[in-house]
């Protein structure tokens, strides 16, 4: 089989490939043995231990500037080729040092708010784990707040400004590392009858008062690497340089940023996908070749064979869309911004295609394996567990596909038609 570093082709530089194969390399090492354990893993010591090998890879500092410690690294194709080589382990691992690799800083990052990136974000670049969280999602809705059609209106986390402090009212649900993390970018509105112009990222330390939590949600999957619980905002005060998008941002720069990081989103969820789509391939063609009937391996029957091609055209396809899009996320100049409603739809259609053609992958397998793909040691039915709550984050499956079609409709103002007679 092609070995996983060179998946990639031609999308990857020769340091990116460097970077894959250690990644590839430690997983092989340090997360595929214990995969049975991570999922009972509670008081997270295995995880603890796997997160603190990474940070000594450098890829918790990778994608932070270098000013406050990082590496800098911009490669998008290197960053969505590194979570599914991650995600092929643990696809909740890979969620977690994603979101406090990457997601949480770069808000700060695209507004150049060095109190925020100084304070939150160069403890990062040090050699202890940290965990970082981003607080989207609220009780009373489920996507809409990602739908282009509320713009903004839909968020009911207020924030305030109160002399030189925000103060922060409400709730959020579902956000990874609620309660672990270290500090939480939260999505606020300073008023939601000013749509967009309202919207506000706003940093949060874990230890500040009227901060609390819920319990952690008892899930399919991904239940100790991925911690979702409740989060509770009651007038919570944090200082106003804590917002992204000041001081000195133009207005309307933390949507451009809620925009983007929902683009990035999209991507890491393709990714993520295929991490686990692409085991569960492999368990299936070695099961293949170590079983018979009517005197052949199972696998050199035509029957098997052609089901196995289909799944390995599917995973292809699936990987070569985000590779692409990931390469066209590299050239904005070319292809447009990330926040632009292509790259949000371009970004999307690869993110709803990998988690179909993953969670179809992992479900086949079982099917071919039968009781044998049912049992844990042979790790298919975590990962059909696991890889469906991407399928299910970031928008799900329905709005999902709205913004993969909003990005192919014309951009010029609707012609005023008479109705049909």
């Amino acid at each position: 089989m092609i070995p996983g570093f060179e998946r990639y082709g031609e999308f990857l530089t020769d340091e990116g490939r460097t970077m894959a194969r250690a990644v590839r390399e430690f997983v092989d090492k340090e997360i595929m043995p214990y995969r049975l354990e991570i999922d009972e893993d509670k008081d997270r010591v295995i995880i603890q231990r796997v997160l603190q090998g990474l940070v000594n890879l450098g890829i918790q500092r990778a994608y932070l500037p270098k000013e406050i410690g990082g590496m800098e690294m911009r490669d998008n194709v290197l960053l969505e080729a590194m979570i599914e080589e991650l995600a092929r382990g643990d696809i909740g691992l890979a969620t977690e040092v994603f979101i406090s690799c990457a997601w949480v800083h770069q808000p700060a990052i695209w507004s150049n708010n060095k109190v925020v990136l100084e304070k939150f974000s160069r403890p990062y670049a040090g050699d202890e784990v940290r965990c970082g969280c981003i607080a989207l999602t609220e009780p009373h809705g489920g996507c809409n707040i990602e739908s282009h059609d509320a713009g903004g209106r839909a968020i009911r986390t207020i924030a305030r400004l109160e002399g030189d402090q925000w103060v922060i009212n409400g709730a959020k649900r579902w956000p990874s590392s609620a309660s672990i993390a270290d500090v939480y970018c939260t999505i606020c509105s300073t008023d939601p009858k000013l749509g967009t112009d309202g919207i506000a990222l706003i940093y949060v330390p874990a230890d500040t008062p009227g901060l609390s939590f819920g319990r952690w949600e008892n899930k399919m999957g991904m239940r100790y690497s991925d911690i979702n619980a409740d989060i509770y905002y009651d007038d919570v005060k944090v200082p106003k340089e804590y917002r992204a998008g000041e001081p000195g941002s133009a207005l309307g720069q933390d949507h451009h940023s809620v925009v983007s990081l929902i683009t990035g989103g999209r991507m890491y969820s393709a990714a993520a996908s295929l991490g686990p789509a692409q085991e569960c391939l492999d368990i299936t063609i070695d099961y293949a070749g170590r079983r018979y009937y009517a005197g052949k391996k199972v696998r050199e029957h035509s029957l098997q064979a052609c089901l196995i091609g289909d799944l390995i055209i599917s995973l292809e396809s699936a990987r070569a869309l985000y590779l692409m899009v990931a390469q066209e996320l590299n050239h904005p100049e070319i292809y447009g911004d990330m926040a632009s409603d292509r790259m949000v739809s371009r970004a999307t259609a690869a993110k709803c295609y990998s988690a179909d053609v993953a969670f179809r992958i992992c479900h086949t397998a079982m099917d071919f394996m039968c009781s044998y793909g049912y049992v844990k040691e042979t790790h298919v039915e975590k990962y059909m567990r696991d890889v469906k709550m991407a399928n299910l984050w970031v928008a799900g499956p329905h709005l999902g596909r709205i913004d993969v079609a909003r990005g192919y409709y014309p951009t010029l103002p609707y012609e005023t038609v008479e109705p049909f007679e």
